[in-house]
């Protein structure tokens, strides 16, 4: 008997993954154990095993398309094998046929109608082929309403349906949530999450919206972006949806930090360990993240979620993307493991050899511009969290200290938080606590 190929799921929060490459053809024999093909996730790309061996009967899925988790993208058997799913027509149900006429002495059948007033995403009670109908049409069949008998859909009920786009189950369950009305959208073959999202908040790619006749001539033709850009315009159109945030900027006087950095990193470059900004930051904010719980959460339903320990994420750019691994229980690590880890992360997301471990489970982030001499900006906050620290240019600047001025390193710090959690106040004091620690980092000590 054939064996299925599925998509499979790779973390609790992956939802589809996009096919970069088939390692076998169809008609190619498989062991298992082989690598059959390579599949990209919003941050990663793994490759994918065989669990049988056989021969690649068919693909049902290109290179290059999106599929999601659990769905059916091949089949492995024996050679010649029959695949399963397309039934001969003497084997169609005979509710999924069109109904004969009735006989002149006999009167027409009553047809019962249960209408689709469902959720997107319930079960619902239909005929196997007009479930196979339905899915090979990319129909939710929660959206098509029932004829057959006990409120069971059939194959004429998914033949008459107007769907208008085809659309994933997660990207009819956010429309439902958020109001949008797919038939107003025009995505390229199959809406998904990141179109609702979109139009949910009117942010519509630019090349679905130039009028005809207004891209030039020389425009080149617009090209579908990677997972993980769709991943970043998705979750980024997810937070600002999200969460009404504010961004708090406040200066700080560098010398300290720069003097303590140069003091440890020779020490710790003996032991294979780099020291920079971004680790005493780190530290420094997992230190002030536990006297300040309430930034150290999650919010969601009007539930706050305290977070036992704090696992600050940094901003990775990777090609023309970001990603953000986290390290976890910060606040129970010294500087060089901080500094440690963090760089072995780094290595590791420039190698695309991240865990999904590793970019989970993050309740704090910091995102540094201050090396492209960025000195103020609005970081996006990494949902679920409540907040994110932007790290800017140290510039000399003229500043007074004792009556006198003098030329001090000046940082500007810039907290983004949710203000349905975190308002002016906290936000106030918890920056006031980052710059105290900063300029008297033996504080740590105490």
């Amino acid at each position: 008997m054939a064996t299925e190929v599925l998509m499979p799921k790779m973390g609790l929060t992956m939802t589809e993954g996009t096919i970069e490459e088939w390692k076998k053809k169809e008609g190619e024999a498989v062991r298992a154990g082989d690598i059959l093909f390579s599949v990209a996730t919003d941050k990663l790309t793994n490759d994918v095993e065989a669990d049988t061996t056989g021969t690649l009967l068919k693909i049902l899925f290109g290179e290059g398309e999106t599929v999601e988790c659990k769905t059916v993208i091949a089949w492995i058997g024996a050679e010649g094998e029959a695949i399963p799913g397309a039934p001969a027509a003497s084997a169609i149900p005979a509710a999924a046929a069109a109904p004969a006429a009735p006989a002149a002495t006999s009167p027409a059948p009553q047809v019962s109608t249960q209408t689709a007033e469902r959720a997107p995403g319930d079960f619902v009670l239909a005929m196997p082929y007009a479930r196979k109908l339905a899915k090979e049409k990319g129909y939710d069949l929660s959206r098509i309403s029932a004829t057959g008998p006990k409120g069971t859909v059939v194959a004429r009920d998914v033949e008459s349906f107007t769907a208008g786009p085809k659309t994933s189950p997660m990207a009819a369950k956010l429309a439902a949530e958020l109001g949008v009305d797919l038939t107003g959208l025009n995505a390229d073959g199959r809406v998904m999450k990141a179109d609702v999202l979109a139009a949910a908040g009117k942010a519509v790619a630019e090349t679905r919206s130039v009028p005809a006749g207004v891209q030039g001539s020389n425009d080149e033709a617009p090209q579908k972006v990677d997972p993980l850009r769709r991943s970043i315009a998705a979750n980024m159109t997810a937070s600002w949806l999200t969460s009404p945030r504010v961004t708090y900027t406040h200066p700080v006087d560098a010398t300290a930090m720069k003097d303590l950095r140069a003091k440890l990193k020779d020490g710790l470059k003996e032991r294979g360990i780099k020291l920079t900004y971004n680790h005493i930051l780190m530290k420094v904010a997992a230190k002030a993240l536990t006297e300040f719980p309430d930034i150290n959460s999650s919010f969601g339903d009007n539930l706050l979620t305290h977070h036992t320990h704090v696992n600050i994420g940094l901003a990775v750019a990777k090609g023309t993307g970001l990603i953000v691994p986290n390290v976890k229980n910060a606040e129970a690590k010294s500087l060089a493991e901080i500094a440690q880890e963090t760089e072995g992360l780094i290595a590791a997301t420039r190698e695309g050899k991240l865990s999904m471990e590793d970019m989970t489970g993050g309740t704090f982030t910091i995102s540094s511009l201050g090396p492209y001499g960025i000195t103020n900006f609005s970081p996006i906050i990494n949902q679920p969290e409540l907040a994110i620290l932007g790290v800017c240019d140290m510039v000399d600047t003229p500043v007074v200290r004792d009556g006198e001025i003098v030329i001090r390193p000046m940082m500007n710090l810039c907290l983004t938080a949710d203000h349905r959690v975190v308002d002016g106040v906290m936000a106030s004091k918890f920056l006031q606590r980052l710059c105290e620690l900063l300029e008297n980092p033996y504080m740590l000590l105490v």
